[in-house]
Protein backbone atom coordinates (compact mmCIF):
# COMPACT_ATOMS: atom_id res chain seq x y z
CA UNK A 1 0.00 0.00 0.00
CA UNK A 2 1.71 3.42 -0.99
CA UNK A 3 2.41 5.51 1.94
CA UNK A 4 0.34 8.59 1.02
CA UNK A 5 -2.69 6.03 1.32
CA UNK A 6 -2.19 5.60 4.54
CA UNK A 7 -2.31 9.69 5.07
CA UNK A 8 -5.63 9.72 3.43
CA UNK A 9 -7.03 6.89 5.27
CA UNK A 10 -6.02 8.93 8.73
CA UNK A 11 -7.25 11.98 6.89
CA UNK A 12 -10.81 10.88 6.35
CA UNK A 13 -10.90 8.97 9.75
CA UNK A 14 -9.40 12.45 11.95
CA UNK A 15 -12.36 14.20 9.46
CA UNK A 16 -15.22 11.88 10.26
CA UNK A 17 -14.32 12.14 14.24
CA UNK A 18 -13.83 15.88 14.19
CA UNK A 19 -17.62 16.20 12.50
CA UNK A 20 -18.73 13.93 15.69
CA UNK A 21 -17.45 15.39 18.00
CA UNK A 22 -18.47 19.13 16.72
CA UNK A 23 -22.30 17.20 16.76
CA UNK A 24 -22.07 16.21 20.00
CA UNK A 25 -20.33 20.05 20.72
CA UNK A 26 -23.72 21.31 19.21
CA UNK A 27 -26.00 18.43 21.20
CA UNK A 28 -24.77 18.53 24.39
CA UNK A 29 -26.82 20.21 27.09
CA UNK A 30 -24.78 19.76 30.12
CA UNK A 31 -21.13 20.37 31.13
CA UNK A 32 -20.99 17.16 32.94
CA UNK A 33 -17.91 14.37 32.11
CA UNK A 34 -18.65 13.20 28.59
CA UNK A 35 -17.29 9.60 28.94
CA UNK A 36 -20.98 8.26 28.96
CA UNK A 37 -21.80 10.16 25.70
CA UNK A 38 -22.06 8.16 22.68
CA UNK A 39 -21.09 10.50 20.03
CA UNK A 40 -17.66 11.34 21.97
CA UNK A 41 -17.32 7.74 22.36
CA UNK A 42 -17.64 6.91 19.12
CA UNK A 43 -15.21 9.63 18.00
CA UNK A 44 -12.93 8.56 19.82
CA UNK A 45 -12.76 5.24 18.94
CA UNK A 46 -12.74 6.48 14.86
CA UNK A 47 -9.98 8.40 16.18
CA UNK A 48 -8.23 6.07 17.76
CA UNK A 49 -8.78 3.99 14.64
CA UNK A 50 -7.12 6.86 12.78
CA UNK A 51 -4.06 7.17 15.08
CA UNK A 52 -3.19 3.59 14.14
CA UNK A 53 -3.30 4.45 10.19
CA UNK A 54 -1.22 7.15 11.35
CA UNK A 55 1.62 5.54 13.00
CA UNK A 56 1.98 3.16 10.81
CA UNK A 57 2.57 5.54 8.06
CA UNK A 58 4.80 7.32 10.41
CA UNK A 59 7.13 4.37 10.90
CA UNK A 60 7.08 3.65 6.85
CA UNK A 61 8.06 7.33 6.51
CA UNK A 62 10.12 7.87 9.21
CA UNK A 63 11.77 4.18 9.56
CA UNK A 64 15.05 4.36 6.75
CA UNK A 65 16.24 0.46 8.06
CA UNK A 66 17.17 0.99 11.51
CA UNK A 67 17.70 4.78 11.33
CA UNK A 68 15.25 8.11 11.55
CA UNK A 69 14.68 9.91 9.08
CA UNK A 70 14.59 13.64 10.24
CA UNK A 71 13.08 15.00 7.11
CA UNK A 72 10.38 17.72 8.02
CA UNK A 73 7.46 16.25 6.43
CA UNK A 74 8.86 12.84 8.29
CA UNK A 75 9.06 14.78 11.96
CA UNK A 76 5.76 16.39 11.23
CA UNK A 77 4.11 13.12 10.54
CA UNK A 78 5.89 11.22 13.64
CA UNK A 79 5.24 14.52 15.67
CA UNK A 80 1.58 14.57 15.20
CA UNK A 81 0.76 10.90 15.53
CA UNK A 82 2.58 11.24 18.99
CA UNK A 83 0.60 13.74 19.95
CA UNK A 84 -2.68 12.06 18.65
CA UNK A 85 -1.71 9.19 20.77
CA UNK A 86 -1.23 11.22 24.12
CA UNK A 87 -3.81 12.88 23.62
CA UNK A 88 -6.04 9.95 23.06
CA UNK A 89 -4.62 8.03 26.35
CA UNK A 90 -5.00 11.57 27.85
CA UNK A 91 -8.39 11.60 27.22
CA UNK A 92 -9.18 8.10 29.05
CA UNK A 93 -8.51 10.02 32.23
CA UNK A 94 -8.33 13.40 31.62
CA UNK A 95 -11.53 15.85 30.74
CA UNK A 96 -9.72 16.66 27.93
CA UNK A 97 -11.85 14.50 24.59
CA UNK A 98 -13.70 17.73 23.78
CA UNK A 99 -10.46 18.84 22.32
CA UNK A 100 -10.35 17.22 19.79
CA UNK A 101 -12.54 19.50 17.76
CA UNK A 102 -9.20 21.44 17.50
CA UNK A 103 -6.79 18.44 17.79
CA UNK A 104 -7.99 17.04 14.81
CA UNK A 105 -8.63 19.37 12.37
CA UNK A 106 -5.03 20.42 13.31
CA UNK A 107 -3.27 16.96 12.92
CA UNK A 108 -5.35 16.55 9.60
CA UNK A 109 -3.29 19.96 8.55
CA UNK A 110 -0.17 18.28 9.43
CA UNK A 111 -0.97 15.34 7.46
CA UNK A 112 -2.04 17.44 4.31
CA UNK A 113 1.36 19.57 4.64
CA UNK A 114 3.34 16.34 4.71
CA UNK A 115 1.76 15.10 1.62
CA UNK A 116 2.67 17.83 -0.48
CA UNK A 117 6.15 18.97 1.14
CA UNK A 118 8.76 17.17 -1.23
CA UNK A 119 11.95 17.04 0.70
CA UNK A 120 14.94 14.71 1.24
CA UNK A 121 15.35 11.81 3.38
CA UNK A 122 17.76 12.74 6.52
CA UNK A 123 19.83 10.47 8.43
CA UNK A 124 21.89 10.35 11.44
CA UNK A 125 23.99 7.41 11.97
CA UNK A 126 24.50 7.93 15.96
CA UNK A 127 21.85 5.25 17.58
CA UNK A 128 23.22 6.00 21.02
CA UNK A 129 21.36 5.63 24.18
CA UNK A 130 21.85 9.42 25.11
CA UNK A 131 20.84 10.38 20.98
CA UNK A 132 17.64 7.99 21.65
CA UNK A 133 16.71 9.38 25.18
CA UNK A 134 17.20 13.04 23.76
CA UNK A 135 14.62 12.03 20.80
CA UNK A 136 12.08 10.45 23.04
CA UNK A 137 11.79 12.88 25.59
CA UNK A 138 12.00 16.10 22.78
CA UNK A 139 9.35 14.34 20.93
CA UNK A 140 7.00 14.02 24.82
CA UNK A 141 7.91 17.46 25.50
CA UNK A 142 6.42 19.16 22.02
CA UNK A 143 3.46 16.74 22.03
CA UNK A 144 2.12 17.70 25.64
CA UNK A 145 3.24 21.36 25.15
CA UNK A 146 0.99 21.58 21.47
CA UNK A 147 -1.81 20.10 23.99
CA UNK A 148 -1.50 22.81 26.28
CA UNK A 149 -1.40 25.21 23.47
CA UNK A 150 -5.10 23.79 22.12
CA UNK A 151 -5.80 23.89 25.37
CA UNK A 152 -5.25 27.73 25.90
CA UNK A 153 -6.83 28.52 22.45
CA UNK A 154 -10.22 26.86 23.47
CA UNK A 155 -10.16 28.26 26.86
CA UNK A 156 -9.67 31.94 24.98
CA UNK A 157 -12.62 30.96 23.05
CA UNK A 158 -14.83 30.08 25.62
CA UNK A 159 -14.10 33.16 27.95
CA UNK A 160 -14.80 34.74 24.80
CA UNK A 161 -18.02 33.10 24.58
CA UNK A 162 -18.83 34.05 28.19
CA UNK A 163 -18.25 37.80 27.83
CA UNK A 164 -20.92 37.81 23.98
CA UNK A 165 -22.74 34.79 25.55
CA UNK A 166 -23.16 34.65 20.99
CA UNK A 167 -23.11 30.57 21.08
CA UNK A 168 -24.68 29.12 24.49
CA UNK A 169 -24.59 25.91 23.10
CA UNK A 170 -20.46 25.87 22.93
CA UNK A 171 -20.93 26.66 26.39
CA UNK A 172 -22.98 24.19 27.89
CA UNK A 173 -20.81 21.88 26.13
CA UNK A 174 -16.98 22.82 27.69
CA UNK A 175 -16.12 22.22 31.03
CA UNK A 176 -16.28 24.98 33.67
CA UNK A 177 -13.30 27.80 32.81
CA UNK A 178 -11.93 26.88 36.63
CA UNK A 179 -11.98 23.42 35.27
CA UNK A 180 -10.20 24.43 31.61
CA UNK A 181 -7.57 26.61 33.89
CA UNK A 182 -6.65 23.94 36.10
CA UNK A 183 -6.26 21.58 32.91
CA UNK A 184 -3.83 23.98 31.01
CA UNK A 185 -1.56 24.28 33.94
CA UNK A 186 -0.79 20.67 34.34
CA UNK A 187 -0.58 20.82 30.84
CA UNK A 188 1.88 22.78 31.07
CA UNK A 189 3.76 21.94 33.76
CA UNK A 190 3.83 18.12 32.68
CA UNK A 191 5.59 19.93 29.61
CA UNK A 192 7.49 22.49 31.08
CA UNK A 193 9.54 19.78 33.15
CA UNK A 194 10.25 17.36 29.77
CA UNK A 195 11.35 20.47 28.04
CA UNK A 196 13.30 21.04 30.84
CA UNK A 197 14.70 17.54 30.65
CA UNK A 198 15.17 17.63 26.76
CA UNK A 199 17.20 20.67 27.19
CA UNK A 200 19.50 19.53 29.55
CA UNK A 201 20.47 16.39 28.07
CA UNK A 202 20.58 18.25 24.89
CA UNK A 203 23.28 20.61 26.73
CA UNK A 204 25.01 17.97 28.94
CA UNK A 205 25.29 14.85 26.25
CA UNK A 206 25.38 16.99 23.35
CA UNK A 207 29.48 15.60 22.48
CA UNK A 208 27.31 11.92 22.10
CA UNK A 209 23.98 13.38 20.14
CA UNK A 210 25.61 15.65 17.75
CA UNK A 211 28.87 15.10 17.45
CA UNK A 212 29.83 18.23 18.67
CA UNK A 213 30.27 20.52 21.97
CA UNK A 214 27.24 22.50 22.87
CA UNK A 215 26.44 25.47 20.86
CA UNK A 216 24.02 28.05 20.47
CA UNK A 217 22.35 27.91 17.44
CA UNK A 218 19.46 29.53 16.08
CA UNK A 219 16.52 26.44 16.90
CA UNK A 220 18.87 26.65 20.89
CA UNK A 221 18.15 29.99 21.49
CA UNK A 222 14.12 29.60 20.25
CA UNK A 223 14.04 26.76 22.59
CA UNK A 224 15.85 28.37 25.55
CA UNK A 225 13.34 31.62 25.08
CA UNK A 226 9.98 29.01 24.93
CA UNK A 227 11.57 27.48 27.97
CA UNK A 228 11.56 31.15 29.64
CA UNK A 229 8.22 31.62 28.79
CA UNK A 230 6.68 28.25 30.30
CA UNK A 231 9.12 28.96 33.37
CA UNK A 232 7.53 32.77 34.06
CA UNK A 233 4.40 31.43 33.27
CA UNK A 234 4.63 28.69 36.43
CA UNK A 235 6.34 31.28 38.24
CA UNK A 236 4.19 33.93 38.19
CA UNK A 237 0.95 31.47 38.64
CA UNK A 238 2.81 30.29 41.78
CA UNK A 239 3.64 33.50 43.15
CA UNK A 240 1.01 35.73 42.18
CA UNK A 241 -2.03 33.38 40.97
CA UNK A 242 -1.36 34.47 37.21
CA UNK A 243 -4.98 32.89 35.32
CA UNK A 244 -7.15 33.58 32.11
CA UNK A 245 -6.22 35.38 29.51
CA UNK A 246 -3.19 36.58 30.60
CA UNK A 247 -2.05 32.74 31.12
CA UNK A 248 -2.85 32.06 27.79
CA UNK A 249 -1.10 34.75 26.08
CA UNK A 250 1.93 33.29 27.78
CA UNK A 251 1.22 29.27 26.97
CA UNK A 252 0.30 30.40 23.22
CA UNK A 253 3.55 32.38 23.22
CA UNK A 254 5.80 29.69 24.78
CA UNK A 255 4.63 26.71 22.11
CA UNK A 256 4.98 29.44 19.51
CA UNK A 257 8.78 29.76 20.00
CA UNK A 258 9.14 25.75 20.31
CA UNK A 259 7.22 25.62 17.29
CA UNK A 260 9.09 28.00 15.44
CA UNK A 261 12.84 26.72 16.70
CA UNK A 262 11.91 23.00 15.44
CA UNK A 263 10.14 23.52 12.31
CA UNK A 264 10.54 27.32 11.37
CA UNK A 265 14.12 26.85 11.00
CA UNK A 266 13.39 23.45 9.36
CA UNK A 267 11.45 24.72 7.08
CA UNK A 268 13.94 27.48 6.09
CA UNK A 269 16.29 25.25 5.76
CA UNK A 270 15.20 22.56 3.54
CA UNK A 271 13.33 25.18 1.05
CA UNK A 272 17.02 26.40 0.78
CA UNK A 273 18.54 23.31 0.17
CA UNK A 274 16.04 22.09 -2.24
CA UNK A 275 16.57 24.92 -4.39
Amino acid sequence: MPDSLFAIIAIVLYGLATVLTVIYLRSVKHSNDDNNDSKIKISFVIASLGAVVHVIHALNIGLVGQSLNFSLSSMMVLMSGLLMVIFLIGGLVMPIRRLGVLVFPLTIISLIFSLFWADQIIIFDDRSLAFNAHIIISLLAYSLLAIAAIQALLYIYQERQIKSRTNPAMLMALPPLQTMELLLFRLVGFGFVILTLTLISGAVFSQEIFGHAFVFKHHTILALLGWFVFAILLFKRAKHGLRGSQAVIWTISGFLLIQLGYFGTKIVSESLSLQ
